[in-house]
């Protein structure tokens, strides 16, 4: 038994380990080639860079390309939508999920099926309707697509995880005094933790990793995210991959700090959800 529980566990760790190449390995491929001079990439682009590193690739992302205003754009966007995001579906879910009224249950089943329409089949009529409101080229049309793109997913997951949520503290709560918005304060956020960081975490990549829609809406030089600049700059400077792997990892810095800030907290909600 403890032989063939110890080649489980190396098995396991095996698969992690295979698993955590896949995903370590591009970032590192980027950073050697984001390095190298142009030249040393078409000659080795798996070796480690030789000689003198070229960070001057970075420097010129940051002033030629003005990346940092890019990532101001992308933050906006990304931030903007997760946090409506929130505030939507967590009141959302709490109903779902603790109160009973009449029609609950094909109100919800109508708004997870909305799940099952591709973004690209309703991309059309949106963009019709923002630009008779007059809201193209602005980031809020970015946001509120990103919105009704995200809500069904994130009513799902909340809904289930607050569903966990011991009604008696919920009725505690309330003898208490605490009134709707209280209760949501007090008891579901904290013992919803983990849902709402994996929620951050998920979308804010997302939204962030996104080029389809603000391509589509956002027709301005300055208004552009990262990812609608990085893909103009593929497009014309096909001869500079140095400078393509700088941009690309620098995009990536911001959703890896996201990920790395709230990913801890989805540990501490799970704990806390268990304790309470």
């Amino acid at each position: 038994m403890k032989r063939r529980g110890a080649a489980k566990q190396v098995l396991l760790s095996l698969v992690l380990g295979i698993l955590t190449l896949t995903f370590v390995y591009p970032l590192y491929y980027m950073l050697i080639n984001s390095l190298k001079e142009r030249t040393a990439y078409f000659v080795n682009p798996f070796g480690l860079p030789v000689g003198a590193l070229q960070w001057q690739n970075y420097a010129t992302m940051i002033s030629q390309f003005q990346i940092l205003n890019l990532f101001k754009n992308s933050f906006f966007v990304s931030a903007g939508t997760v946090v409506l995001l929130l505030l939507v579906c967590t009141f959302s879910s709490y109903v779902f999920a603790k109160y009973r009224f009449r029609g609950r249950g094909v109100v919800y089943l109508a708004v997870i099926a909305t799940m099952f329409i591709p973004s690209q089949v309703t991309i059309i009529p949106v963009y019709v309707l923002f630009s008779k409101l007059g809201m193209v080229n602005r980031y809020w049309s970015v946001i509120l697509s990103y919105l009704a793109l995200f809500l069904p997913e994130a009513i799902l997951l909340m809904t289930a995880n607050f569903r966990g949520i011991i009604d008696e503290l919920l009725e505690a709560a309330e003898m208490d005094g605490c009134g709707y918005f209280q209760r949501v304060w007090n008891v579901v956020v904290p013992m919803g933790r983990a849902a709402i960081f994996l929620s951050i975490i998920f979308y804010f990549i997302t939204a962030w990793n996104d080029l389809f829609t603000p391509m589509i809406f956002l027709q301005s030089m300055d208004k552009r995210t990262v990812m609608v600049a990085l893909a103009a700059l593929m497009g014309r400077y096909t001869g500079a991959p140095t400078l393509q792997f700088a941009g690309l990892l620098l995009s990536a810095i911001p959703a890896l700090i996201v990920y790395i800030i709230f990913q801890r907290n989805i540990i501490r909600g799970l704990s806390v959800g268990a304790i309470k």
